[in-house]
């Protein structure tokens, strides 16, 4: 059947709905921001190998710091208080330089492309 033929019922039960925890993460203390960033990003990068880490950045513009306007964290987690647990752990959190606030989200619909070179072992995104 054609995606122009199904109801809205039919569309909405085909796709992902994965539901995941979206975190704003608001600027707090900036001027703490230069000394935690290290640890902040080492923290990150172990909660993204423990498989809660889904996606996460700052927000930017053309004039600001990154991180300087906040930014967004999407994590895998069983609840959304599980979510402010996890994220609780993060140094910038920690230590007052975000605060963050957390709501349940489903992904639907969207998509990536990955190219794989077998010859060096990389992946990149395209």
């Amino acid at each position: 059947m054609a995606a122009q033929d199904q109801s809205a019922h039919e569309l909405l039960r085909a796709m992902l709905n994965k539901p995941l925890y979206v975190a704003l993460r608001k600027p707090g203390d900036l001027a703490r921001m230069p000394q935690l960033l290290e640890a902040h990003l080492h923290w990150m990068i172990a909660a993204e190998r423990r498989g809660e880490l889904f996606a996460s950045g700052p927000f930017t513009d053309d004039t600001s710091a990154p991180g300087s306007l906040g930014g967004l964290s999407i994590v895998r987690a069983a609840s959304a208080s599980h979510a402010r647990e996890l994220l609780s752990c993060d140094p910038f959190v920690q230590e007052g330089v975000v605060t963050i606030e957390v709501k349940k989200w489903l992904l639907m619909e969207g998509g990536f492309s990955v190219a794989v070179r077998l010859s060096d072992q990389s992946a990149r995104l395209l």
